[in-house]
């Protein structure tokens, strides 16, 4: 009899957890088990690539009222004379409102949780597959034999709710993180559990990679050299140290053109910022994009400069396209990149600007060698990642 299993994602919008829970769902076998979804929100750039085999569960109409506008919330449900979810949605303003004064984290679980039902059906395994509110859903709303999480970032650098987190994890059967350094964070954080926490890294389809990668180009690349960034706009992923970089490659007379592709909150700020330093034709913001492999396929160096990630998806979705890399020296990294061998780690601006000038004075040398290694690199299939994921899914 097939097992079945419950994931549990906010939304598939354009993300590195929701493009590695596309990649799993794509390579399960579905004639060992049954699988629902469930998303806070059924929206998103990846909705399209859900494979036929997954069963989407209905959302929570009093979540979708939530999330659209939660500051008209609270008038949309008063109109429903929905009293109780009147006072959890206008208690909630009030709190986040609060807690951005003083400069503090505010995830509202406490008020969020009643405007989803419970999850109807039972389970052998539910996965929540992101931090927070996922985590949180897993256990208050879902039946199911045994429970697992995801938590996908440095967890000592990211803003999370300690307590909180302290009470749900003790009712989970396992906690996977993605890299081995985020793993040893929460073992130091979470000393009580460290026997549930585990590494199942990212996965990457280097089929489907490639095979999207084969769109053509929206610019003409001609003779520039072309760097591309993929990230979303937010101060973690460090779009403010690749202006200052470029700007140093343009101050030195290096003809570049710098392609970030992404969106997010910080957008403004770097358009204001790339303005004031004169770079609108040199580093360009391309916004969000569903397919960003055909950005990477035709680059001639893919740089990440995050001041912190999880596991950093888009480096090893480059790696599979044998691309040059240069990445911020920080752990996650230091377990993708061989410094020297299949690309660069660079500690600061300055050393970034460096190892770019060292490509593109001995372009054909360096890039050369990280190709041909990368080509030959056998590990990016990562099919014992999903091997690990079977092993918890299968025992009892």
């Amino acid at each position: 009899m097939k097992k079945k299993i419950l994931f549990v994602m906010e939304s598939l919008r354009i993300g590195g957890a929701e493009k590695s829970l596309l990649t799993i769902l794509s390579m399960l076998d579905y004639s060992r088990y049954d699988v629902d979804l469930f998303l806070f929100k059924t929206d998103g750039e990846w909705m399209e690539f859900l494979p036929k085999e997954v069963n989407l569960l209905n959302s929570s109409e009093d979540y979708e009222i939530f999330s659209e506008n939660r500051k008209l919330a609270p008038l949309r449900f008063l109109k429903k004379l929905d009293f109780r979810l009147f006072y959890h949605s206008f208690v909630y303003l009030i709190k986040c409102l609060y807690y951005k004064m003083i400069g503090k984290l505010y995830i509202g679980w406490e008020h969020v949780q009643y405007m989803f039902p419970e999850v109807g059906k039972e389970y052998d395994t539910s996965i929540a597959f992101l931090e927070r509110k996922t985590i949180y859903f897993n256990i208050d709303k879902v039946k199911a034999i045994k429970k697992i999480g995801f938590i996908h970032n440095d967890y000592s650098v990211y803003d999370y709710d300690y307590k909180n987190d302290l009470y749900y994890f003790e009712n989970y059967r396992n906690i996977a993180t993605v890299s081995l350094h985020c793993k040893d964070v929460l073992c130091e954080i979470f000393p009580e559990y460290k026997e549930k926490f585990l590494v199942i890294k990212n996965m990457v389809s280097k089929e489907m990679i490639n095979r999207m990668a084969e769109e053509k180009l929206p610019v003409d690349k001609k003779e520039t050299f072309m760097i591309v960034t993929v990230a979303r706009l937010v101060e973690q992923k460090g779009i403010d140290r690749a202006i200052d970089v470029c700007k140093m490659l343009v101050e030195h007379g290096y003809d570049v053109k710098w392609y970030v592709v992404g969106g997010g909150p910080e957008e403004e700020k770097l358009k204001k910022k790339i303005a004031e330093n004169n770079l609108q034709e040199r580093l360009i913001l391309v916004g969000a994009q569903k397919n960003p492999y055909h950005w990477i396929k035709n680059c001639d160096l893919y740089v990440q400069p995050s001041r912190f990630e999880g596991f950093g998806i888009t480096v090893c979705e480059a790696k599979a396209l044998a691309k040059p890399i240069l990445t911020s020296d920080i752990p996650e990294f230091r377990e993708q990149i061989i410094d020297g061998w299949n690309g660069y780690l660079a500690k600061d601006e300055e050393m970034m600007y460096n190892r770019i000038k060292e490509i593109l004075e001995n372009a054909s040398g360096i890039r050369d060698k990280f190709i041909k290694n990368l080509e030959n690199d056998e590990r990016i299939e990562n099919r014992e990642e999903l091997e690990k994921l079977y092993e918890v899914l299968e025992e009892n």
